[in-house]
């Protein structure tokens, strides 16, 4: 895995990731012998391809101690944003819309399917972690505070720090020197599942629809049998979220 890990890691139809997180989470295995065992591994390849891929996993690994840390010194963050402006930024809270993305029913089938893997196994892809934290906060304007205890309630290695870490970057309100991140979930999908794959496995009414229209979400009505319509237009909800951000920063 290690080996390949960059290559394969943000395609979550693959087995790229080392599924680790819930041992880590509960202490079954320390953060040092991961690291240990990453660094063994450096010194024992010669491939500069297999060093790179290596050397992201330390990445991230080290990316879930800066989260650990930031917590630790900044133990504010558990309750609220990072960045001061936050505090007063206009969420609109469609608890409609919110019911509609925990239950994988938004109509962008990538976040659905992302939703759909967590309700029924405990567990996400990290790309899809960022996928659908984009989702509901950049798209849907929901509070990103909502989704970080929804995932807590559901994900197997839910970690404060990491959890919280992780959707304080995806909103835009924690410690990240380029904060205005927004994720296009069509192109995402076309990015990451190209053969629609993991959609097809977590969203099977969808499983006869062309792979193009799939992955762009432009499939005919009688083609998406049960499956709802799109709740929002990506289009429209991102130049939405980047006014109100602006009227935040600005202010």
């Amino acid at each position: 895995m290690l080996q390949s890990y960059d290559e394969q890691r943000n395609f979550p139809a693959v087995e790229g990731t080392s599924f680790l997180s819930a041992a880590i989470k509960f202490g079954a295995i320390g953060v040092r012998t991961l690291w240990q065992t990453s660094a063994a591994a450096m010194a024992d390849t010669r491939s500069d391809e297999a060093r790179q891929n290596i050397q992201t996993w330390q990445q991230e690994l080290a990316w879930r101690e800066f989260y650990q840390h930031a917590l630790h010194f900044f133990p504010d963050l558990a309750q609220g944003p990072y960045r001061e402006q936050w505090k007063r930024f206009p969420w609109e809270n469609n608890e409609v819309h919110f019911q509609a993305w925990c239950e994988g029913q938004t109509g962008y089938p990538i976040v659905d399917a992302a939703m759909r893997q967590l309700n029924e196994t405990g567990w996400m892809h990290n790309r899809c972690r960022m996928i659908v934290a984009s989702f509901l906060t950049k798209d849907l304007i929901i509070d990103w505070r909502w989704g970080e205890k929804y995932f807590m309630q559901k994900l197997v290695d839910g970690d404060l720090a990491a959890n919280n870490g992780g959707w304080q970057w995806s909103a835009s309100s924690g410690m990240d020197p380029k904060p205005l991140r927004i994720f296009n979930p069509y192109t995402q999908a076309q990015k990451f599942d190209p053969d629609g794959e993991y959609i097809r496995q977590w969203v099977p009414e969808l499983g006869s629809v062309d792979t193009g229209a799939l992955l762009s979400g432009q499939f005919e009505p009688h083609s998406r049998r049960d499956y709802p319509g799109a709740i929002v237009i990506h289009k429209v909800q991102q130049q939405r979220f980047k006014t109100l951000y602006a009227s935040v920063k600005l202010g």
